[in-house]
């Protein structure tokens, strides 16, 4: 079978029309600015297996609301994802970028457990622009855009804490400045230890806050916790992953589950290993 163009008398084999469409999809899926690498992070692209599962099973219209559950590795994955996203979403790796410098893509932490620290956070942030840059800086240039890198991602990863659990206040204020800044790519917000210390009546305003959070920002979340299913949470998300450790053994020391997809999986000090 041919295609035949009239204007150019130019033929086309079926298989090689194939291959041709196969690369211009290709390079049109390629990242060309900090927003379309913020949405193609959220199209199986972090780079976390058992997470790009849960975003390629995401199949309705809403952005993907994901929930971590389990016993190990939750802050782990959380750490990796906020990690993998300010990389992958640093201007520097672009020619040119249409998105402005001070709203470039955000990530927002939201930490119960209180058990994230500075320094844990700027190493698996830094071993990931590592990895992501493959270079074994020879020389001064590569030192200083690593720290300008570093800085830069650094900067975009915001954990916020309360003395008291009271977050309505903290998501009101950001439910407003998402909604005001009217970003063209969405934001990662992660919470770890989610309604886990609350009492009943602050569980229901936290989901009435979010769900207006969700219905009015473009925004991505992924909540991690141990305690019992939230039933008046239940509706909103869209994916669950079950992390356990992998009864198997000699090989990873991990095990994630998407629906009945089974993942293996371990973590360093650098983050997720999948």
């Amino acid at each position: 079978m041919t295609h035949v163009n009239p204007h150019t008398s130019w033929t086309e084999t079926a298989y090689d029309w194939f291959q041709r469409s196969k690369r211009k999809r290709a390079q049109d899926e390629i990242p060309k600015d900090p927003s379309s690498a913020a949405w193609s992070f959220f199209r199986s692209g972090s780079g976390i297996s058992f997470m790009d599962a849960a975003f390629r099973r995401h199949t309705t219209d809403t952005l993907p609301v994901i929930h971590l559950m389990g016993d190990v590795a939750k802050t782990w994955t959380l750490l990796s994802l906020a990690a993998r996203f300010v990389v992958q979403t640093r201007p520097s790796q672009f020619t040119f970028t249409t998105t402005s410098a001070d709203i470039l893509p955000q990530v927002l932490w939201l930490d119960s457990h209180q058990e994230v620290i500075a320094s844990q956070l700027a190493h698996v942030v830094r071993s990931t622009l590592l990895r992501h840059m493959n270079t074994a800086m020879a020389d001064v240039n590569d030192e200083r855009q690593l720290a300008h890198d570093l800085q830069d991602c650094c900067e975009r990863i915001h954990v916020a804490r309360v003395a008291t659990d009271d977050w309505v206040p903290l998501l009101e204020c950001w439910r407003h400045q998402l909604a005001v800044s009217a970003s063209d790519y969405p934001t990662l917000i992660l919470w770890d230890g989610f309604l886990e210390h609350d009492d009943d009546v602050a569980r229901t305003e936290i989901v009435r806050q979010l769900s207006r959070l969700l219905e009015q920002c473009s925004v991505v979340l992924v909540t991690a916790s141990s305690s019992q299913r939230n039933f008046e949470w239940d509706r909103f998300i869209t994916q669950r992953v079950r992390l356990q450790r992998n009864a198997v053994t000699g090989g990873h020391e991990y095990l994630a589950t998407v629906q009945a997809l089974q993942i293996p999986f371990s973590i360093s000090a650098s983050g997720i290993l999948s």
